[in-house]
């Protein structure tokens, strides 16, 4: 379990330093861009995101749980995984530009969609790496890798600044990306596979292979790209209806979303591996506890992210964007119920993903529909509110029953008794909080936080084998 830990906290470290290195580039981007050009540079990458969808196809879950459980593997399924990404990461490429030309975008998004999806070719070309690494528990130099994405793209979003260049150029840093992608897991995955050889399954494949591995991940990738879609074609729907000043202006708040989501992300991907190892030699007990421990840490969390987000939503978004993004704190308000959520059924995530994948796709699927229907329905009436409203409600939803099937058809865990010392803790930090919203968040933040922690040590929540566990990590 130490493994674990240590992996989360290595791909925490990491990500903390490149969310502030993201986050004062796209404070400079959005301000630089103004909210049109901001939505259309928005709309490219959710557009290509959206076709991504099936680049794996789920089969990056997939190997990460066959080689987690059977190491000597690894040449084979990394080759013949390369073999379907080369192929099918191209044709993707192609029909999405394509279709963008066929559904007459504007130039400038035309060519953005271009270049960004010749960089979701060059960066699906290294899944394969990623899932041997992670299949090993490697998360540190994917962290590594995960750092130098963030400052490629602050030094495309500076160069494109100070150069004067439009959405096109800063599409570029999906190529950037994907070259150093290239470079670093080729090197990387020589610890694991060392003569990985991969071209030469380009010319032998193993198509009966090839043919299981699609059939045995297709509920992964349906779930991984039902994901994606629930979570992005809010930005196409709002586009299509209501222009790029708004989606713009709905981005630079769903940014705190991107940015905060990198924790459950972690603990998630994390947790994968070994909950697959227990679950395989039916270590229950561990999985059990494992789930109560970050559940319980994320709930600490979560609950004064929302409290904090709702309250200080008017001043965080003028940071992100400025004065000219004012108009998106609305959605900022309901978007942090959103980040919340979460964090909270993170852990519950693994478990879900890792062993009742297909009850999960149902899940999804099903979330994807309301999702498509209410945005379509509402988003013409109430514009990005009902983008934020309705993404709040899909996240409820795919909690709310991923932690009942998990806890009825695989493994019971105590949830709600941790739930009740955060919560006060949190309703006496947006006590001392209010009156001092309208100041400087230098002052409004630490408030805040200071209150929060001290309420929460002071109830009984932070105990010591809380900070035995935290020490364990920095000395590991």
């Amino acid at each position: 379990m130490s493994k674990v830990s240590r992996n989360i906290l290595s791909l925490v470290f990491s990500r903390v330093l490149a969310a502030a290195l993201v986050f004062v580039g796209y404070a400079s981007m959005f301000r630089y861009l103004g909210t049109y050009a901001s939505g259309q540079y928005q709309f490219i990458l959710s557009y290509v995101l959206l076709f991504s969808v099936v680049v794996d196809f789920g089969i990056q879950q997939l190997v990460i749980k066959k080689v987690s459980e059977n190491k000597e593997e690894g040449k084979k399924y990394l080759g013949h995984f390369f073999a379907v990404e080369f192929i099918l990461a191209f044709a993707i490429w192609v029909v999405l530009a394509i279709i963008a030309v066929w559904a007459g975008f504007d130039p400038l998004v035309r060519n953005g969609i271009f270049v960004a999806g010749f960089g979701m070719f060059l960066n699906a070309l290294t899944i394969p790496h990623k899932s041997i690494l992670s299949a090993h528990e490697d998360m540190h130099h994917i962290a590594i890798i995960n750092f130098f994405d963030s400052v490629i793209n602050v030094a495309v979003i500076f160069s494109a600044i100070f150069l004067g260049k439009s959405v096109v150029f800063l599409a570029l840093v999906q190529v950037f990306n994907g070259i150093m992608h290239i470079l670093a897991y080729e090197y990387l995955i020589k610890r694991y596979v060392p003569k990985p050889e991969l071209f030469d399954f380009l010319k032998g494949l193993d198509f009966s292979l090839i043919k299981s591995m699609v059939k045995a991940a297709l509920p992964f990738g349906m779930l991984v790209g039902f994901s994606i879609v629930y979570n992005k074609i809010d930005i196409i729907i709002l586009t299509h209806f209501r222009g790029y000043a708004e989606t713009g202006l709905y981005t630079a708040a769903y940014k705190f979303v991107d940015l905060l989501a990198f924790v459950p992300a972690v603990v998630s991907s994390s947790l994968y591996p070994f909950i697959s190892s227990r679950l395989m030699s039916q270590n229950k007990g561990a999985i059990s506890a494992s789930l109560e421990k970050y559940t319980r840490m994320m709930l600490a969390l979560a609950i004064p992210l929302i409290a904090g987000g709702v309250i200080l939503a008017k001043k965080l978004i003028v940071v992100v964007g400025g004065a000219d993004f004012f108009g998106g704190y609305v959605a900022l308000e309901i978007l942090v119920f959103a980040s919340g959520i979460l964090f909270i059924y993170a852990a519950v995530n693994s478990v879900m993903v890792n062993q009742l994948t297909k009850i999960a796709v149902k899940i999804t699927f099903s979330n994807i529909v309301l999702n498509i229907i209410g945005n379509a329905i509402f988003i013409p009436i109430y514009g990005l509110k009902a983008a934020a409203i309705m993404t709040v409600v899909s996240e409820l939803i795919q909690a709310s029953l991923y932690f009942y099937f998990v806890k009825s058809r695989i493994v019971n865990f105590k949830f709600f008794r941790y739930i009740w010392q955060p919560l006060f803790a949190a309703l006496l930090m947006a006590l001392a909080l209010w009156p001092v919203r309208e100041m400087s968040l230098a002052i409004s933040l630490p408030v805040g936080l200071i209150v929060y922690f001290v309420v929460l040590s002071a109830s009984g929540f932070v105990k010591k084998e809380d900070f035995l566990f935290i020490s364990n990590l920095r000395s590991s």
